[in-house]
């Protein structure tokens, strides 16, 4: 039995993995509408009679709520009536590829489904065995492929019945064919549940209305009795072929809990009929408007796709960041067909996909953090830590790996399903990083070059280093100065060992001494001095070296320093001191090597003589072995750099925004600059760095009161400290109230003080050519500096595509509201923010002129949105915010101007 219920399941899920169900593009769609035209399977579902209430059209649905985990659609909905706010229609186009590939495919998928059907009517046992069994078919979520609806976001499964999101994982919901609809106490249809719908469709086929007889009621009427979840449910055939008419209702034994027993019952419909409503409420509005923008993506190919990464708070309950890509999704829609041609909607569709790369994250400190939470204001040392701390995850050498390989492996997991679905894509990629998900951005495209590099904070090792590089001599100083036991001598020189690691004899010792310069002569004397006076300072690194020897008495310690010593300061003091470097005399050095060799031995002898029977002597010896065969201890500062290994992205980046993005003082703390790594000169600091994002164009946006944002171009070009940030156009078209007027008193300042400048200059200049009479030669010098660009200047343009290309883009804040209230949500309100959306969204189709004839213009010159904005901002929106009084726009003026001449012409002309 378990092997026939898993064939045709396996089956189907094999069949739904077709190539040509992959590819979500106008021409599959075209194909399936020929599909369908050609389809013998459709004829049966056209319409065989001329009744009103016959129809053929067959329309899709997909629930509102979505399926548990262990729940089957099949089990859902309960009644056999859908509710009205339960269930959603597909688009046209959508809901024709779903048929077409129903009807290629039909007899497979029934059996499947009503075999699912029966496992749901048996009860749980059942039901349990059909999930283990759906487990066991999409464990993999990468082999999970079907028919592509809503632009390509969403896929239908139709084996289970299922609808499921594409990029991101998400909840399953139930698939529903509208085949026979109901009318219920209104003028919408509603469908009916297919279990109902396929016995209705058999009383229609075999045409039960003229089997008509006299009901108790005194109707005459055919009756089918249905089975379904309501007891007595039946249905009520009346008329003639082509007047025939159905009714459903139930007996007056059931429980009618939908059904009013009122007339003949609820009115029946074979077909989908759209509202006839003359006021449609609300929702029957916003699901027009969603069924037409799902037309739209499915005749219209993506050419732009937009990868948005999150920042910090994406634990909290409440965050979500499908939710917020949805929200910003329909804002640019909504825009679009505002604010863009027909002819440019029509050329592309731009595609924003979310990177969710905290939601499948586990770090290990996050369990530690748990455990030490205070209990006391608990839900904000919640908050807090699934928010900050992510901050301080990256901030670490250890968790930073982690988290730079999930966004990097995510985002080319999002690309490669999206090539999957769209073969042979040559559109452009862009980046939207908000938050934290703007620096983790920023450092992937920095890095993706060179794959290895140190931890962002490397600087800071590379110079503890080079302070750490100056310890041997220091250390030599502090011995002079100080008295320090042979145990400890030991224990402190033993890390320095490492660079050479000889063994010598004492004449050999002698005659490498005799061959250094002077440097290296007092070292062992002071060896020598330090060797007979006791102290009790003990280095914190003896315990470590006295671990890795035998147990012995300190007399072996002395002993195994007093060989070993003299070869450790030469190492350990390679310049040697200022107070030795005038020491010239060879010979003294050498006499005094020799006398400390001599007392070297006189000492070993004594060690030895205190000795007592060859198994001391044996001990002495393999100790004196061992610390010969020690490997060299690596001081942890001076080697330790932390290294990140980043991941090559599948794509090349277009364009990078920065939306309330703290990268400035991120850069800044790491003393970081934006450059190509020639500008020491330009910045004037030994210490800087700099690096360069591999994207084509960069944005920075930000609100001018979001605490989180920090502007970037300062540290691009230092010349733009004092240089305001751009404002971003208001989407309703000018400028608000306070805005306007701060800029017209600063533009009014300033070309005051330009006309002073100006006539100072003037004179000056007339003075200087009556004198030196060479207005010619100024002229030359004058252009010549003017002609001068800076460092920074370069990489701006570098960064921007233009000379006048910025950066830093500032939004615009409300007129009558504090600032500190619009601080409160001004990070989080980038996703919901029209002027964010559609200054992205000008950006995004800025190659792409308003009409055909336009091209050749738009290609030879400016961006044609510059040159005339009359498209972007005379129109007005619906959306639900009030109007700010506004300074108009100088180009909308103009614009209006030449419109209004043109039409008082034309009036002119009819005239005569």
């Amino acid at each position: 039995m378990a092997e026939e219920v898993d064939r045709p399941v396996v089956e189907a899920a094999a069949t739904s993995t077709a190539p040509d169900l992959l590819k979500n593009t106008p021409s599959n769609i075209a194909r399936l509408e020929d599909v369908i035209e050609h389809s013998k399977a459709r004829h049966k579902y056209l319409a065989h009679t001329s009744s009103p209430s016959d129809g053929g059209d067959v329309r899709w649905f997909f629930c509102k709520i979505p399926l548990a985990l262990t729940e089957l659609a099949a089990s859902v909905p309960t009644t056999e009536i859908v509710g009205k706010s339960d269930y959603f229609r597909f688009g046209m186009r959508d809901s024709l590829a779903i048929e077409a590939s129903f009807l290629q495919r039909e007899e497979d998928l029934l059996s499947s489904w009503w075999r699912e059907y029966a496992e749901c009517s048996e009860g749980p046992k059942v039901r349990q065995y059909s999930h283990t069994l759906s487990s066991q078919l999409y464990e993999i979520e990468e082999e999970r492929v079907g028919v592509p609806v809503k632009g390509g976001l969403y896929e239908v499964d139709l084996t289970r019945r299922h609808c499921f999101p594409v990029y991101w994982n998400g909840e399953n919901r139930r698939v529903l064919r509208g085949h026979w609809f109901a009318r219920k106490g209104g003028l919408d249809w509603l469908p009916l549940r297919e279990d109902v719908a396929e016995q209705l469709e058999i009383a229609y086929r075999s045409q039960v209305w003229h089997r008509r007889t006299f009901q108790p009621s005194g109707l005459f009427a055919a009756r089918v009795d249905l089975q379904g979840s309501t007891p007595g449910l039946y249905a009520l055939f009346t008329g003639e072929d082509d007047t025939w008419e159905a009714w459903l209702n139930v007996d007056a034994s059931g429980f009618p809990s939908f059904v009013s027993l009122s007339g003949n019952g609820i009115k029946l419909r074979r077909g989908y009929s759209p509202s006839n409503s003359p006021k449609p409420t609300q929702d029957e509005l916003r699901q027009q408007k969603e069924e037409e923008m799902d037309d739209y993506c499915s005749q219209v190919p993506v050419q732009h796709l937009v990868f948005m990464v999150h920042g910090i708070g994406q634990r909290l309950e409440k965050s979500n960041l499908v939710d917020d890509v949805g929200n910003f999704r329909h804002i640019t829609a909504s825009l679009a067909e505002q604010h863009l041609t027909p002819y440019q909607r029509g050329t592309q569709r731009v595609l924003f996909i979310p990177c969710q790369w905290r939601k499948g994250l586990k770090l290990s400190g996050e369990t530690a953090v748990e455990k030490i939470t205070l209990d006391g204001v608990r839900g904000l040392r919640t908050t807090l830590s699934a928010t900050v701390h992510d901050v301080l995850y990256y901030m670490s050498p250890i968790y930073c790996q982690d988290i730079i390989d999930s966004v990097s492996n995510q985002l080319n997991r999002l690309y490669s399903r999206f090539l999957k679905r769209n073969p042979g894509y040559d559109g452009k990629v862009s980046l939207y990083g908000h938050s934290l998900g703007s620096v983790l951005s920023y450092d992937i495209l920095c890095h993706q070059d060179h794959l290895l590099s140190p931890f962002p904070t490397e600087w800071m090792y590379k110079e503890h280093g080079e302070n750490i590089e100056s310890v041997p001599n220091k250390r030599n100083n502090c011995i002079q100065h100080s008295s320090i036991n042979q145990d400890d001598t030991f224990a402190m020189v033993i890390p320095s060992d490492e660079k050479k690691s000889t063994q010598q004899t004492s004449s050999e010792m002698v005659a490498e001494y005799s061959e250094e310069s002077s440097v290296s002569g007092p070292a062992l004397s002071s060896v020598h001095k330090f060797t007979a006076e006791p102290n009790s300072v003990r280095p914190s690194n003896e315990g470590d070296v006295s671990e890795s020897l035998p147990d012995t008495s300190d007399v072996l310690f002395k002993k195994v320093d007093a060989l070993d010593m003299p070869e450790r300061m030469n190492v350990e003091l390679p310049g040697g001191s200022e107070e030795f470097k005038d020491i010239s005399n060879k010979d003294e050095v050498i006499n005094k090597l020799k006398e400390e060799i001599d007392s070297l031995k006189a000492n070993l002898a004594a060690l030895e003589s205190r000795c007592d029977g060859g198994h001391d002597k044996e001990e002495l010896h393999s100790v004196h072995q061992l610390s010969k065969r020690l490997p060299p201890v690596q001081d942890a500062t001076m080697t330790y750099t932390p290294y990140i290994k980043y991941t090559k992205l599948q794509f090349k980046v277009d364009t990078y925004f920065a939306v309330g993005s703290p990268l400035g003082v991120f850069l800044a703390l790491r003393n970081v600059r934006l450059g190509t790594g020639r500008g020491q000169e330009y910045w004037e600091q030994e210490n800087i760095s700099e690096e360069m994002p591999a994207c084509r164009q960069m944005f920075n946006i930000f609100h001018p009161f979001d605490p989180v944002a920090y502007r970037i171009e300062p540290l691009v070009c230092k010349e733009y400290i004092s240089k305001r940030p751009v404002l971003i156009p208001y989407h309703r078209g000018g400028k608000r109230l306070h805005i306007g007027f701060q800029e017209f008193t600063e533009d009014l300042a300033v070309r005051t003080h330009a006309v002073k400048n100006y006539m100072k200059s003037a004179r000056d200049k007339v003075l200087t050519v009556c004198q030196s009479r060479n207005m010619e030669n100024i002229e030359g010098e004058s252009s010549e500096e003017e002609e001068e660009t800076s460092y920074g200047s370069c990489m701006l343009e570098r960064l921007t595509g233009s000379k006048t290309g910025r950066i830093d883009h500032m939004l615009q804040d409300k007129t009558f509201e504090h600032s500190y209230l619009q601080a409160v949500g001004a990070h989080t309100n980038y996703w919901r923010d029209h002027d964010t959306a559609l200054f992205i969204l000008r950006h995004l189709y800025r190659d792409i002129p308003e009409e055909p004839n336009l091209s050749a213009v738009h290609s030879g010159g400016s961006p044609k949105y510059q040159s005339s904005s009359a498209g972007w901002y005379d129109q007005r929106d619906s959306v639900e915010e009030d109007l700010p009084l506004t300074f108009s726009d100088k180009a909308m003026v103009r614009n209006f101007s030449s419109k209004t001449r043109k039409i008082l012409h034309k009036k002119t002309a009819s005239n005569f």
